[in-house]
């Protein structure tokens, strides 16, 4: 395996905006970055380092590859949403990922190579962010200097957030957003995946067929509503987490796909 480096960098004043980089310690050119984003319905009741996803941040390191693992300012668990208030969030994923333009010489980050996997509600973000060139230049979330990212995993991913009763706890997305579609129509536009079709992406959504956090209904309302191009893996017998290793209940196969589809993504970006 190789030994990576890891440090801590900030891209905001808060202390939830940072990411963990790691850099392969021997390199002889420009490096592909992989960058994962944890789910957690955008709560803050998980970090980087306690959501599973830390198994693909861990899985990563055999590989020649930076990793940028990815904290944002998230919800309070209950109640009111007044620590992450809209747009908070996505202003933190969009901060957090053009971080990386202004590290990229320093590091030695080949920027023409870049990856981003998500998992739930890591997977709406991961979605979102790459298809932030079709966000309206109305709105406060639209960016011309946004790093342009054409390949995305999404796993388990929330990807139409009109459609709440998708979801095991559908106030999460009110919360997030401030309201529902009715209230705030032009959020949702900017921040609703499948209101942003990007023709651009080389885009694989996961999902299990047995998952009741986030129905695989998602999945498909993205395909008919965008009429993308995507690479579609739906795994029978898993749910919401059995994809991932954790202190949970998971499958050893259902992981076994998941690093599968992660290596043929790193070799493609070779």
């Amino acid at each position: 395996m190789n030994k990576h480096q890891l440090k801590k960098v900030h891209y905001g004043n808060d202390s939830q905006q940072f990411a963990h980089l790691y850099t392969p310690s021997h390199k002889e050119k420009l490096t592909a970055v992989v960058i994962v984003i944890h789910g957690g319905y955008w709560k803050d009741n998980h970090t980087l380092e306690t959501y599973a996803t830390s198994a693909i941040v861990d899985y990563l390191q055999g590989f020649n590859v930076a990793i940028w693992n990815l904290e944002y300012r998230r919800m309070d668990s209950v109640g009111d949403n007044i620590k992450a208030p809209w747009p908070a969030t996505f202003k933190d994923i969009a901060a957090g990922i053009d971080m990386l333009q202004h590290i990229s010489l320093e590091e030695g980050l080949d920027l023409s190579r870049i990856l981003l996997i998500g998992h739930s509600a890591g997977g709406h973000l991961a979605t979102w962010a790459a298809s932030r060139a079709k966000i309206s230049p109305s709105s406060p979330l639209f960016s011309p200097q946004a790093l342009a990212i054409r390949n995305v995993i999404s796993i388990s991913g929330i990807l139409d957030l009109t459609a709440a009763d998708d979801l095991e706890q559908p106030q999460q997305i009110h919360r997030l957003m401030g309201g529902t579609p009715k209230d705030f129509p032009e959020r949702y536009q900017a921040c609703n995946p499948s209101d942003l079709p990007a023709m651009h992406l080389n885009l694989t959504l996961v999902h299990g067929e047995l998952d009741t956090c986030v129905k695989i209904a998602q999945l498909k309302r993205y395909k008919e509503q965008t009429s993308q191009d995507i690479k579609q893996i739906s795994i029978p017998n898993a749910d919401h987490f059995s994809m991932l290793p954790h202190e949970g209940n998971w499958q050893e196969s259902h992981w076994v796909v998941i690093k599968q589809l992660i290596a043929d993504e790193i070799d493609a970006l070779a």
